[in-house]
């Protein structure tokens, strides 16, 4: 009896020791399984999905020839991608973007035209990073205070074609968030016409229709402290802050009727004619209010002039290119360069009219031009992508080292490396 159960004891320990050798050696701690890296997550339609960043189910995603975000669990192994000289940022619509130069790195920030989401993109790498998933949707325009932690946005109504414009603040949340931002926000006065930023990022001008009058208010940023400036008999206008003392108001442009361009002292309201009449006036003036380059088209001809107007001496010289001034920058460190979006071909049309309607557009390069000695430098040809770019909305960050635009045709961000030029 005791041999039969000495028996069934040894049968039992051989079982489970082989049990164990089969776990150890083929499921367990014996053999390593490697991990496969799958790389940059695509969704069904073979779009990029970058980093926190839902695809939008209801259309295909767009795909990037340049890649656009890397996750954030990357070990050492992992090869780091270069960031391009020239750069997608956003593949899909942008409603506004600013930016701003830290201690390290150079930081853009962006609304989503068609959700409202806030995303954030660095000079240093690829990763997109999304700060707020709080739904404002049908933002077309944002502009943004100094530090990119607030925004005025023009925003069209739900159930109207009317726009309202919103004052938005990109507050902290706790840490258990999905995100590190909420976004809070509150409406700006009815029936704003127009609004600009100061040099500074930290105060706007407002133009409000008050009964058929046009009035000027400078405010902080949130809109706060209105006070009133001066006023206006003119509607359809284009306002800038583009240097502390001067605020300039031009009439929008047509090739029809005569444009003008004037200078508004920010403390006392006065206002000066500075440029006009000319057909199709378009403006921007340098960060320290010495030069104008402007745009316009002959009343006989009507050919396109680009022109560098000098302030101080009341004269003009013709830059070496023709270009829309809505397709250029001024230079905030370096106040008396510019960069352009120059059409490599102008086609034949109605200018200004055509390009502002859409049924014109055009395949640029990008020019540097010094207002001080007239010294023109192609920057970019914006060759090798998939698509030909129409760059409008320049900006640059403090620095001068990078510029950003966004392509017309399809409202896509890119950034350009002028650094690595």
């Amino acid at each position: 009896m005791k041999l039969k159960y000495l028996l069934i004891i040894l049968v039992v320990l051989i079982l489970i020791g082989a049990g164990a050798a089969y776990w150890y050696f083929f499921t367990g701690a014996g053999i390593e399984v490697p991990v496969i890296d799958t790389g940059t997550q695509t969704n069904s339609n073979g779009g990029f999905v970058p980093f926190g960043r839902p695809a939008v189910s209801n259309s295909p995603a767009p795909t990037n020839t340049t890649p656009t975000a890397t996750t954030s669990n990357q070990t050492d192994s992992t090869p780091v991608m270069k960031v391009p000289t020239l750069r997608l940022i956003s593949s899909t619509p942008v409603g506004g973007y600013g930016a701003s130069t830290t201690a390290t790195a150079t930081i853009v920030r962006w609304v989503d035209r068609g959700r409202g989401n806030i995303y954030e993109a660095s000079g240093a790498n690829l990763e997109i990073q999304t700060l707020s998933n709080i739904v404002v949707p049908r933002i077309y325009e944002s502009v943004w205070n100094k530090n990119v932690t607030a925004f005025i946005a023009s925003t069209l109504s739900e159930n109207s074609s009317s726009v309202e414009t919103v004052y938005a603040e990109l507050q902290k949340q706790i840490a258990t968030s999905s995100t590190s931002y909420t976004l809070k926000g509150k409406s700006l006065p009815e029936k704003t016409l127009a609004y600009a930023v100061s040099p500074r990022g930290d105060r706007l001008v407002i133009l409000l229709d008050e009964g058929g009058e046009t009035v000027g208010y400078t405010s902080t940023f949130g809109g706060q402290s209105l006070t009133r400036l001066f006023s206006t008999a003119l509607k359809q206008v284009v306002i800038e802050w583009p240097e502390e003392s001067i605020i300039t108001l031009t009439t929008k442009p047509s090739s029809t009727q005569d444009g003008f361009m004037y200078f508004i002292n920010s403390k006392t309201g006065t206002m000066k004619k500075v440029l006009g009449p000319l057909r199709g006036l378009t403006t921007k003036v340098s960060r320290d209010g010495r030069f104008v380059l402007e745009s316009h088209v002959e009343s006989a001809s009507r050919d396109l002039r680009t022109s560098i107007y000098t302030v101080s001496k009341n004269t003009s010289a013709e830059v070496g290119f023709k270009t829309l001034t809505d397709k250029c920058v001024w230079g905030n460190f370096y106040k008396d360069v510019f960069y352009c979006g120059v059409p490599s071909l102008l086609p034949t049309g109605v200018y200004p009219d055509g390009w502002y309607l859409g049924t014109m557009s055009f395949r640029d390069k990008i020019w540097q031009v010094n207002a001080e000695t007239g010294e023109l430098k192609l920057v970019s040809a914006l060759t090798g992508q998939d698509r030909s770019i129409d760059a409008y909305k320049l900006g640059l960050d403090r620095n001068d080292n990078y510029l950003f635009f966004v392509n017309k045709d399809d409202l896509t961000l890119w950034s350009l490396d002028l650094v690595a030029q």
